[in-house]
């Protein structure tokens, strides 16, 4: 069991995305923004967090660059509806584990989930 952060602004991703997980035994914590994923990660450690990239304010390669400062070993699997090869591209310059493209299939992203958190041990 793992304890999730899932950071997407909006609640039709978060919401399905944090039942499915919950349903699989992860402990899951939910952001809307780069910042506030900042800010939740400041105060607790997580085994993942799962990341959107476009975001109003800052964005989430913006969170993912001051996360991985803050604690270069946390896993991040970037999601995105965008096709963005560059952002793409860049997010797993900075360290992210993976990327995902919205609409995911929720047992592939929960298969990258499980090969990430295995990885780290």
């Amino acid at each position: 069991m793992a304890t999730v952060l899932i950071v997407d602004d909006e609640k039709e991703i978060r919401r399905p995305l944090a039942e499915f997980l919950q349903g699989r035994g992860h402990r899951i914590v939910v952001g809307h923004s780069g910042a506030e994923a900042l800010a939740l990660a400041g105060r607790r450690r997580f085994d993942a967090v799962l990341l959107d990239i476009l975001m109003p304010g800052m964005d989430g390669i913006e969170a993912l660059r001051r996360l991985k400062k803050a604690d270069p070993s946390v896993l991040v699997i970037m999601i995105s509806g965008a096709t963005d090869e560059a952002a793409a591209a860049e997010a797993l310059a900075l360290g992210a584990f993976d990327y995902i493209r919205k609409p995911f299939d929720f047992h592939d992203l929960e298969r990258v989930l499980a090969t990430g958190l295995a990885m780290r041990g």
